[in-house]
């Protein structure tokens, strides 16, 4: 098997179609930096299966497709073909010549062809695994993956051994068993918890199921039953009713005949009141005067004897007055004078008190001033002692320092004098090697900087491509979240929208009828009504079964419905028909609207079209929504029209008085909030959507930017291969020179190299001892200053510690003193504070008898005035009394005849009222026994819809007429027993069982398919290994004996050899490269140069061919850092294998020499590259095409 030819169009540079065969022997390829040689390299690895743009030199995958120049236009697509000779059978095939063609459109799209047939990419692969020839085979080998043999991890090294001892295809079909094994462990896994799962459930539901079974015949039973109880009851609560309502208008009637008679009465009650309250004012009037002109009289006739003996006593309260006005003014006169004595002795103690202070605060601050100073001396002894210790401690060091750079510096001038001798005689190094190696040297640190400022370059462009990367990978990580948002609002809208289509929720009459579509059948009254946002609780308990009542045309609709749910045995169903459906109108009371937590009327809070209208206003035109249960109560009692008050939270008062509330079991307002969610939640998924599609713009902007950015590292990429190149060649001449002048100068530069170490080392070892010998003059030159200046301190600090103890003797002294003085002053501001309460008592005492004296004088005058004018008095006083007797008879006469007619009045109204109460108490516990009787047939009502779901209308075809109630009481009684012996009854766990049932047998049916399958897994692995593990040792132990041997031949001696890291895992072990070139010492390949390890690579690729020669073998530049020699050994080793196809991609003369194909790559057109060909013949000088 070998290669016949390539054929390119559209591939990168290579814009027109491009063909080359590939003959036999070694076929080079060369031409000018930039001419797109290398493409051709790049075009064979992407034809055989190559994935990354990085491989290929690209940024992305389309950049391989002719980008078009200024003037031509970009292709819209690159095709490889490679075309393979298999007369051998060498690919597994049926034909002698296989074509495998790549094609790639602008559009992202690819195509894969074998022989014009489509295939997938792994097709290719597969069809050259095992032989060399591939992506990560051998047959393809740039100066890169020289680089990456010698350079990469030893784990990593495995690539070309595992391709090169056929275990490739093996180890993939491995792989992928493996990865059919552990998805098949976690199906079993998962398989098993399923079961276990079901396993604990499965016994539980079949007894749940046979309970349920048994529940549903009896709950069928009790609902029979249970109806017709309640329809006796209704039917007898209905009669009562009635009866209590005729008895209650006659009631009425005589009611209002004594309310007439009454008003009669109670108008001349008012009358004879109105009278009797005139009279008894002028009769109060008459005797008030009477009093008044008695109570005149007698205080006119006994004014005068009271004057006379107040006169006496005022005289004798006079004498006394002047009597204390004396005695209290000789006692004040007293006190004043004690007062002024006293203020004068606080005023002297105070004086003293103030020198005391005045003493005592000059002692403070001269004491604390002291003890300041004295504390500062003692700071300042401690600091100097520890200076003095610290300059001691530091001599002591400095002296050791001393004797043992002496030391050092003895040893060093014995060993000076010995170089000397040593040194004499030696001769200068070669003048003219010299030269040329600082030539050499100023040109390898010029390409050093082009490579530095290249790399640099490419660093930059590197951290722009990251911190792009990383942002796209960052919205990339926000849209998967978005996205997983948006599937999931997208699954629950999808999910409420199949419960609404499937009718979920409603029972099973309402749920097949709209499924069938019946004619005039507009749907059921949660699909047509409109329910606001926080009444769906409200709506749901107001319209209770009647949420799934069904809205129809007419009468007929309704009839045809009914006729096919009896057909079809499907249940039963309430149908509301527009053309026959009525309702009365119900006015709404103004102060009822007003009424805090008022919501409004449900018919008008909730929505429909105008057509549907008609079923709002029969459903909810009696229904008022309140906010909470106490509004609700107030409502109610306000309301005199019969409304239904309903909550927001569901709580209902009737309008007979009943209370409904609670909760349900199982909430089905869901019903109700289906619609609105869904409108919710295809809000959210548009945002979402928006987002997701914002973010994607940004992320392709970011795409865009990364794109032009990897073309400038592309370049960059390029010029940085040129440097590396000119740095190698510069670097194997530099090596060469050196090399030469190394024998030459190692003893003289290093003789020289320690001679100036010694000479420096003496320097500055005496410098050191003279510097220590200087800072120790000056420290003890301070350390004699610091004592004389401690022993001034000490004075000092005696005379401060003296003075110190003196003031503080001074100031406890004046601190007693000042004791004493407050006490004294104290002692007097008491005795003085007496003293002025006593003067103030006495003066108010006197101020006192003195106003009252004056008082007491005045009186008595005015009573010596007043007794002549009585007299004239009492005779007037007389006369009016006798007046107002007479008038006070007459009135008294005119009021007894008023009371008794108003007595009789009174008397004809008690009668009446007691008549008229008797009659409200029996008309009272009429209206309560009516109203008891309304609640228990409300209450009967809805007992028909809260146990049985069934309204008073349906249950009229539940009706038997011959039911007993006494036998079916008892029967409900021991039906309700039995079903609560049942307890909690699942009634869905009959299908439930029927479903896990099934689902068991077959998750059972699963794990024993998966544990077989997993069996038959674990055998196919264990074969590949063992035959993995023998094919790769025999592999490896022929490339280690042609490595060695190649080895030793390439480097004209040596010894080199592989060595597996972990010989008992050789299924993963690293492969370790030991290298020695001649004349050195065994070492590790990371620790050579540059061109030993590339032509130590070059010697590993030439023993794997060996081991297992490829049909082809492209090398692309391999030979670049090798001097002429090495590239001279090379390539005749290249003659070694003749059944090789070999092309190389190379700038060196000697490569070209042994060609026998030269392929030239020229770029006539700029962007475009161009392919010549020229077979050589005998006497062919490659120097003429090299220079070209």
């Amino acid at each position: 098997m070998y290669f016949k030819r390539i054929e390119l169009q559209g591939f990168k540079s290579f814009a027109d179609p491009v063909t080359i065969d590939l003959n036999d022997g070694i076929t080079c390829i060369v031409g000018p930096n930039g001419s797109g040689k290398s493409n051709i390299s790049d075009a064979l690895r992407w034809v055989l299966g190559e994935q990354s743009p990085k491989s290929l030199r690209g940024g992305k995958m389309d950049d391989i497709i002719f980008a078009g120049t200024a003037t031509r236009k970009p292709k819209g697509m690159a095709e490889v073909s490679l075309v393979i000779d298999n007369s051998l059978g060498i690919l597994p095939l049926e034909y002698n010549e296989v074509q495998v063609t790549r094609r790639m459109y602008r559009s992202g799209d690819s195509e894969y062809l074998i022989n014009g047939n489509q295939c997938r990419l792994k097709d290719i692969k597969e069809l050259f695994m095992d032989t060399g020839i591939g992506v990560d085979g051998y047959s393809i080998i740039g100066q890169g993956k020289i680089q990456d043999i010698v350079s990469t991890k030893p784990e990593n090294r495995r690539e070309i051994f595992e391709e090169a001892a056929g275990v490739v295809l093996y180890k993939s079909r491995k792989a992928e068993a493996e990865r059919k094994l552990a998805a098949a462990s976690d199906n079993l896994e998962r398989v098993k918890d399923i079961i276990s799962e079901i396993e604990s459930r499965i016994g539980t539901l079949k007894e749940e199921s046979e309970k349920a079974s048994e529940y549903i015949v009896l709950r069928d039973r009790y609902k029979y039953v249970g109806v017709n109880i309640i329809i006796h009851n209704i039917d007898s609560l209905i009669r009562t009713v009635e009866a209590s309502r005729a008895e209650l208008f006659d009631m009425e009637a005589t009611l209002s005949e004594m309310d007439e008679k009454g008003k009669s009465i109670e108008a001349l009650i008012e009358e004879r009141r109105l009278n009797s309250a005139a009279l008894d004012q002028s009769y109060e009037d008459a005797n008030a005067e009477l009093l008044d002109r008695i109570d005149e009289l007698n205080t006119v006739t006994s004014r005068g004897q009271v004057n006379e003996e107040k006169l006496q006593s005022i005289e004798r309260e006079l004498a006394r007055l002047e009597a204390v006005i004396s005695d209290n003014l000789a006692k004040l006169d007293s006190e004043k004078r004690n007062f002024g004595e006293l203020e004068a002795n606080e005023k002297s103690y105070r004086a003293e008190k103030e020198q005391v202070e005045r003493e005592l605060a000059q002692a403070e601050a001269d004491f604390n001033d002291s003890k300041r100073k004295l504390e500062a001396v003692n700071t300042e002894i401690e600091n100097s002692k520890d200076d003095i210790i610290s300059l001691t401690n530091k001599n002591v060091t400095r002296r050791a320092d001393i004797t043992t750079l002496e030391n050092y510096v003895s040893t060093l001038n014995d060993r000076r004098d010995q170089l000397n001798e040593e040194y004499s005689g030696k001769d200068e190094t070669d003048a003219e090697n010299a030269r040329k190696l600082k030539s050499l040297e100023s040109q390898f640190a010029e390409v050093e900087d082009k490579q530095s400022h290249a790399a640099s370059k490419i660093n930059e462009i590197v951290v722009q491509i990251r911190e792009l990367e990383e942002t796209s990978n960052q919205r990339n990580r926000q849209i998967a979240e978005l996205s997983n948002k948006y599937n999931r609002t997208l699954a629950r809208k999808n999910t409420i929208e199949e419960m609404e289509s499937n009718y979920e929720g409603y029972n099973n009459a309402v749920r097949q009828l709209m499924r069938q579509h019946v004619n005039g059948i507009f749907g059921t009254v949660s699909d047509l009504i409109k329910v606001p946002s926080g009444y769906e609780i409200a709506t749901e308990t107001a319209l209770g079964a009647a949420m799934q009542n069904i809205v129809c045309d007419d009468d007929a609709s309704a009839k045809a419905a009914v006729r096919w749910l009896k057909d079809n045995r499907a249940g039963r169903a309430t149908f509301l028909p527009l053309s026959s459906l009525r309702y009365n109108k119900q006015y709404q009371e103004r102060d009822i609207e007003n009424s805090p937590g008022y919501l409004g009327i449900a018919s008008q809070i909730v929505g429909a079209d105008e057509k549907y209208h008609v079923i709002l206003e029969y459903l909810l035109g009696r229904v008022i929504f309140a906010s909470n249960m106490d509004d609700a109560v107030r409502i109610s009692k306000m309301s005199s029209r019969g409304y239904r008050i309903v909550t927001t939270d569901g709580e209902v008062i009737n309008s007979s008085g009943a209370i409904t509330g609670g909760r349900y079991k199982n909430k089905s307002a869901n019903i109700l909030e289906r619609k609105n969610e869904i409108k919710e939640l295809s809000e959210i998924a548009d945002k979402l959507r928006e987002q997701i599609a914002e973010h994607r713009d940004k992320i392709a902007a970011g795409e865009a930017n990364v794109a032009a950015l990897k073309e400038s590292r592309a370049q960059c990429y390029d010029e940085l291969h040129q440097i590396e190149i000119d740095k190698s060649v510069i670097g194997s001449e530099l090596d060469r020179i050196k090399k030469l002048t190394e024998d030459a100068g190692a003893h003289r530069e290093q003789f020289s190299s320690e001679l100036a170490t010694l000479d420096g080392d003496i320097a500055k070892a005496t410098e050191m001892v003279d510097k220590h010998r200087a800072e120790i003059s000056e420290t003890d030159t301070r350390i004699e200053k610091l004592n004389n200046h401690i022993e001034e301190l000490m004075v000092d600090a005696e005379r401060y510690d003296s003075r110190v103890n003196r003031l503080r003797e001074v100031t406890l002294e004046n601190k007693l003193q000042l004791s004493e003085q407050d006490a004294r002053i104290l002692g007097l501001n008491e005795l003085i504070e007496r003293v002025r309460d006593t003067v103030t008592d006495l003066e108010n005492e006197i101020d006192d008898a003195r106003m009252s004296y004056e008082e007491l004088d005045e009186k008595h005058h005015m009573l010596t005035s007043s007794d002549a004018e009585s007299s004239d008095k009492i005779e007037e006083l007389q006369n009016r009394r006798k007046q107002l007797e007479d008038k006070i008879k007459a009135l008294g006469e005119e009021i007894d005849s008023n009371k008794a007619a108003y007595e009789v009045a009174i008397s004809n109204q008690k009668e009446l009222i007691r008549d008229v109460t008797e009659l409200q108490d029996a008309k009272y516990k009429l209206e309560v026994k009516s109203t008891r009787s309304e609640t228990l047939l409300d209450t009967q009502k809805d007992k028909l819809w809260d146990e049985f779901e069934v309204s008073f209308a349906e249950a009229q075809d539940i009706r038997d007429e011959n039911f007993g109630i006494t036998a079916g009481n008892k029967e409900a009684k021991e039906i309700k027993l039995r079903m609560a012996e049942l307890g909690d009854v699942n009634i869905s766990s009959i299908e439930e069982y029927k479903a896990v049932s099934r689902r068991y047998e077959f998750m059972t049916a699963q794990e024993n398919d998966i544990s077989t399958a997993m069996k038959e897994l674990k055998s196919i692995i264990s074969n590949m290994e063992r035959k993995i593990r023998d094919k790769f040792k025999e592999n490896f132990d022929k490339v280690v004996i042609n490595f060695e041997e190649i080895f030793s031949e390439l480097f004209g001696g040596g010894h080199a050899e592989l060595r597996l890291e972990d010989e008992s895992d050789p299924l993963a072990s690293g492969i370790e490269i030991i290298a020695q070139p001649p004349g050195k010492r065994l070492k590790n390949i990371n620790l050579m140069s540059g061109g030993e390890k590339t032509l130590t690579a070059i010697a590993l690729m030439f023993a794997v061919i060996k081991a297992k020669p490829t049909p082809f073998c492209i090398l692309d530049e391999v030979e670049a850092a090798l001097d002429e020699a090495n590239i001279e050994r090379f390539s005749n080793y290249l003659k070694h294998f003749e059944e090789v196809q070999f092309a190389l991609i190379t700038h060196h003369k000697a490569t070209m020499e042994h060609a026998d194909v030269l392929y030239g790559v020229t770029m006539p057109e700029q962007g475009i590259s161009r392919v010549l060909s020229l077979k050589f013949e005998d006497g062919f000088d490659p120097n003429e095409y090299a220079d070209e």
